[in-house]
């Protein structure tokens, strides 16, 4: 089997600088490692704190059907190749590199991600809001716009703890994501409040999700959860990000104001 030649570990270290994902990047590295040692199969093995013991092979192929290594998940961590293995100082290389790259996809996740719901935070909303808002004033793409608000994690946390507030909003978390198609998102952009963006959707659609959010949020008593929302349908109310943000925000209050949702705290 050819070695690895130093310009083609160094290109390694300059693709990592540039990668926009780390996945891709170590099925990229895996991939490039085959073609340029004529190795006819590679595997790395990666142990992280985070997300304990990760395998991923060349091509992207399915790591259990690696038979030569045996079980990959209680292989030792690092990059096996088959038929020949690397050379130790090389293969230490190549799965310290796979090793940044799977921590930059955690950090970057974290970044745009709030801890609490794992849904997207703020900032990242933002930035979703506008491309999605660019793309309707571009195209006339339609898509609807959610806000979203708990009525009653006040009462929760004041009755019933913190811990039970933020059970609460995890499980809110948990049914957004449930309720979503693809290409829609979800993110927390405050204590008690969501944002939904619903691609390809108008009014309609958000409301089907609301209702089956309000179905699928209970209290550990068995009681409903209180949501309010105000929903806005682009490009119909408009492809100014911040203004249809102003006009849910508007119907947002206008629902919480209705009598309904009075009776939702819990006793």
């Amino acid at each position: 089997m050819r070695e690895l030649s130093e310009a083609a570990l160094n290109s390694l270290v300059g693709d990592l600088a540039r990668a926009a994902s780390g996945i891709d990047y170590i099925y990229r590295l895996l991939g490039r490692l085959t073609e340029e040692s004529g190795a006819q199969d590679a595997v790395a093995v990666l142990e992280d704190p985070s997300l304990g013991r990760q395998a991923f092979r060349a091509g992207r192929r399915r790591v259990a059907e690696a038979t030569w290594l045996g079980d990959p998940l209680e292989a030792t961590p690092g990059v096996h190749t088959h038929p020949e293995p690397l050379r130790p100082e090389v293969a230490r290389s190549l799965a310290d590199l796979c090793q940044v790259a799977l921590q930059l996809d955690l950090h970057r996740h974290d970044a745009s991600h709030d801890p609490l719901t794992g849904l997207f935070n703020r900032r990242s909303f933002d930035a979703l809001l506008e491309q999605s808002a660019a793309r309707s004033a571009r195209y006339g793409w339609p898509f609807a716009l959610a806000l979203i608000d708990l009525d009653s994690l006040k009462a929760v946390n004041d009755r019933l703890g913190h811990e039970e507030g933020d059970r609460l909003l995890r499980t809110v978390g948990l049914a957004l994501r449930r309720c979503l198609r693809s290409g829609d998102a979800a993110a927390r952009v405050g204590g008690d409040e969501f944002a939904v963006i619903l691609s390809n959707g108008g009014v309609e659609a958000a409301g089907g999700l609301l209702e089956r959010l309000r179905s699928s949020v209970t209290w550990s008593s068995g009681q409903e959860v209180g949501v309010s929302a105000g929903v806005v349908a682009a490009p119909a109310d408009g492809t100014d990000p911040a203004e249809l943000y102003r006009l849910a925000d508007a119907r947002l209050y206008q629902d919480k104001r209705r009598p309904t949702h009075r009776s939702s705290e819990p006793a």
